[in-house]
């Protein structure tokens, strides 16, 4: 009896999946592409993006003011932008800029 209790318990905590070989075989290959892409990273070849403009909703987000007040530096020349198209850029360097710049309130 304690035989069938343990056997019982044994099933009740397996799977058994019934799948055809073409899908299995796409699943494992899958799983393949996944663990040589872990192991590139983990390989320490990381690529860094230098970015030299950001938007200037990411600018405004970066340095915690709103648009008027975005609108305001611009006009006053406190800060530089680039046009491009109906895109308004703002160099990166300008982040720190504004911080240190004591002329520009």
């Amino acid at each position: 009896m304690s035989n069938n209790k343990n056997m019982s318990s044994a099933f009740e905590s397996t799977t058994l999946i019934v799948m055809p070989k073409e899908e299995w075989l796409k699943i494992a290959a899958a799983q393949e592409e996944i663990l040589q892409a872990l192991r590139r990273l983990q390989n320490g070849k990381k690529e860094i993006i230098q970015v030299k403009n950001i938007t200037a909703l990411e600018f405004m987000a970066a340095v915690r003011i709103r648009r008027t007040k975005f609108d305001q530096l611009v006009a006053n020349n406190k800060i530089k932008t680039i046009k491009k198209g109906r895109k308004i850029y703002v160099p990166i360097s300008e982040v720190d800029r504004y911080f240190q710049d004591t002329s520009i309130k």
